[in-house]
Protein backbone atom coordinates (compact mmCIF):
# COMPACT_ATOMS: atom_id res chain seq x y z
CA UNK A 1 0.00 0.00 0.00
CA UNK A 2 1.27 3.42 -0.82
CA UNK A 3 -0.21 5.06 2.10
CA UNK A 4 2.90 4.52 4.52
CA UNK A 5 2.84 5.87 8.56
CA UNK A 6 6.00 6.40 8.52
CA UNK A 7 6.31 8.51 5.64
CA UNK A 8 3.37 10.63 6.55
CA UNK A 9 4.94 11.14 9.89
CA UNK A 10 8.18 12.46 8.21
CA UNK A 11 6.46 14.98 5.90
CA UNK A 12 4.65 16.02 8.97
CA UNK A 13 8.22 16.90 11.52
CA UNK A 14 9.63 18.34 7.78
CA UNK A 15 6.90 20.84 7.70
CA UNK A 16 6.97 21.66 11.57
CA UNK A 17 10.65 22.31 11.19
CA UNK A 18 9.96 25.21 8.88
CA UNK A 19 6.48 26.25 10.49
CA UNK A 20 5.07 28.41 9.38
CA UNK A 21 6.66 28.85 6.20
CA UNK A 22 6.16 26.40 3.26
CA UNK A 23 7.89 23.78 1.15
CA UNK A 24 7.96 23.46 -2.75
CA UNK A 25 8.57 20.26 -4.34
CA UNK A 26 7.84 18.56 -1.22
CA UNK A 27 8.59 14.89 -3.09
CA UNK A 28 12.06 16.12 -3.66
CA UNK A 29 12.89 16.11 -0.05
CA UNK A 30 12.51 12.71 0.68
CA UNK A 31 14.38 9.38 -0.55
CA UNK A 32 10.69 7.04 -1.90
CA UNK A 33 9.02 7.37 -5.25
CA UNK A 34 7.49 10.93 -6.24
CA UNK A 35 4.25 9.19 -6.53
CA UNK A 36 4.13 7.57 -3.18
CA UNK A 37 5.14 10.98 -1.38
CA UNK A 38 2.22 12.82 -3.35
CA UNK A 39 -0.10 10.21 -2.27
CA UNK A 40 0.64 10.54 1.66
CA UNK A 41 0.58 14.28 0.55
CA UNK A 42 -2.82 14.01 -0.60
CA UNK A 43 -3.97 11.82 1.92
CA UNK A 44 -2.76 14.38 4.56
CA UNK A 45 -4.18 17.10 2.73
CA UNK A 46 -7.45 15.03 3.19
CA UNK A 47 -7.39 15.13 6.69
CA UNK A 48 -6.73 18.98 6.75
CA UNK A 49 -2.91 18.39 8.94
CA UNK A 50 -1.59 20.15 5.63
CA UNK A 51 -2.05 22.91 3.34
CA UNK A 52 -1.29 22.71 -0.44
CA UNK A 53 -2.30 23.55 -3.95
CA UNK A 54 -2.89 20.99 -6.40
CA UNK A 55 -2.52 21.18 -9.90
CA UNK A 56 -2.63 18.82 -12.98
CA UNK A 57 -0.98 18.80 -16.21
CA UNK A 58 -2.53 17.06 -19.27
CA UNK A 59 -2.37 13.64 -18.94
CA UNK A 60 -1.54 13.66 -15.19
CA UNK A 61 -3.57 11.45 -13.63
CA UNK A 62 -3.31 12.61 -9.83
CA UNK A 63 -2.69 16.75 -9.46
CA UNK A 64 0.84 17.72 -8.03
CA UNK A 65 1.01 19.34 -5.47
CA UNK A 66 2.70 22.87 -4.88
CA UNK A 67 3.65 25.06 -2.13
CA UNK A 68 3.01 22.41 0.88
CA UNK A 69 2.39 23.71 4.62
CA UNK A 70 1.65 22.12 8.09
CA UNK A 71 -1.70 23.42 9.52
CA UNK A 72 -2.27 24.00 12.90
CA UNK A 73 -3.74 20.34 12.90
CA UNK A 74 -1.28 18.94 11.99
CA UNK A 75 1.14 20.60 14.64
CA UNK A 76 -1.52 19.60 17.18
CA UNK A 77 -1.42 16.12 15.99
CA UNK A 78 2.69 16.17 16.35
CA UNK A 79 2.52 17.66 20.01
CA UNK A 80 2.21 14.97 22.91
CA UNK A 81 -0.28 16.90 24.56
CA UNK A 82 -1.97 17.35 21.54
CA UNK A 83 -1.33 20.92 21.26
CA UNK A 84 -3.98 23.71 21.62
CA UNK A 85 -6.90 21.77 19.60
CA UNK A 86 -6.52 19.53 23.25
CA UNK A 87 -7.06 22.14 25.36
CA UNK A 88 -9.77 24.46 23.27
CA UNK A 89 -11.51 20.95 22.30
CA UNK A 90 -12.77 20.44 26.07
CA UNK A 91 -16.17 19.69 26.77
CA UNK A 92 -17.59 20.99 30.09
CA UNK A 93 -20.94 19.27 31.02
CA UNK A 94 -22.95 21.22 33.60
CA UNK A 95 -26.42 19.33 34.71
CA UNK A 96 -29.32 21.41 36.05
CA UNK A 97 -30.13 20.19 39.72
CA UNK A 98 -33.79 19.74 37.95
CA UNK A 99 -32.27 17.43 35.07
CA UNK A 100 -30.29 15.36 37.94
CA UNK A 101 -33.52 14.95 40.06
CA UNK A 102 -35.26 14.15 36.77
CA UNK A 103 -32.57 11.60 35.76
CA UNK A 104 -32.39 9.92 39.30
CA UNK A 105 -36.33 9.71 39.89
CA UNK A 106 -36.14 7.56 36.51
CA UNK A 107 -34.21 5.16 37.39
CA UNK A 108 -36.22 4.57 40.13
CA UNK A 109 -39.54 4.26 38.67
CA UNK A 110 -37.66 2.04 36.07
CA UNK A 111 -36.06 -0.31 38.96
CA UNK A 112 -37.60 -3.26 40.16
CA UNK A 113 -38.23 -2.11 43.54
CA UNK A 114 -41.88 -2.87 44.65
CA UNK A 115 -44.03 0.12 44.46
CA UNK A 116 -44.52 0.70 48.43
CA UNK A 117 -40.68 0.86 48.30
CA UNK A 118 -40.86 3.38 44.94
CA UNK A 119 -43.25 6.20 46.42
CA UNK A 120 -40.95 7.13 49.32
CA UNK A 121 -38.41 7.52 47.91
CA UNK A 122 -39.33 9.47 44.79
CA UNK A 123 -41.05 11.45 47.52
CA UNK A 124 -37.61 11.91 48.97
CA UNK A 125 -35.85 12.79 45.53
CA UNK A 126 -38.54 15.61 44.94
CA UNK A 127 -38.18 17.44 47.86
CA UNK A 128 -34.14 16.97 48.29
CA UNK A 129 -32.39 20.59 47.98
CA UNK A 130 -30.01 21.02 45.22
CA UNK A 131 -26.61 20.32 47.84
CA UNK A 132 -28.49 16.97 48.28
CA UNK A 133 -28.81 16.37 44.89
CA UNK A 134 -26.19 17.11 44.26
CA UNK A 135 -24.09 15.21 46.46
CA UNK A 136 -26.39 11.82 46.05
CA UNK A 137 -25.43 12.43 42.23
CA UNK A 138 -21.62 12.46 43.26
CA UNK A 139 -22.44 8.98 45.00
CA UNK A 140 -23.97 7.74 42.67
CA UNK A 141 -21.56 8.12 40.00
CA UNK A 142 -19.11 7.02 42.54
CA UNK A 143 -20.88 4.02 43.01
CA UNK A 144 -20.84 3.19 39.37
CA UNK A 145 -17.72 4.09 38.40
CA UNK A 146 -16.58 1.74 41.55
CA UNK A 147 -18.64 -1.23 39.69
CA UNK A 148 -16.67 -0.01 35.79
CA UNK A 149 -15.70 -3.76 34.97
CA UNK A 150 -19.53 -4.70 34.89
CA UNK A 151 -20.43 -1.48 32.98
CA UNK A 152 -18.03 -1.26 30.64
CA UNK A 153 -20.04 -3.35 28.36
CA UNK A 154 -23.02 -1.10 29.01
CA UNK A 155 -20.56 2.12 28.23
CA UNK A 156 -19.60 -0.19 25.07
CA UNK A 157 -23.20 -0.61 23.97
CA UNK A 158 -23.69 3.16 24.39
CA UNK A 159 -20.39 4.47 22.68
CA UNK A 160 -21.39 1.78 19.74
CA UNK A 161 -24.79 3.67 19.29
CA UNK A 162 -23.86 6.98 19.06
Amino acid sequence: MSLERTLQLEILQKLSDVYPAQLSELHNYFDVDADIVIKNIHYLYSHRLIDAVFSSALGQKVARPGPVKITHHGMDFLADDGGLGAILGVVTVRLHEDTLRQIIAARIEDSDLPEGEKRPLLQAVRELPGEAIKHLSEKLLDLGLDNLPRAAALIYTALKSI
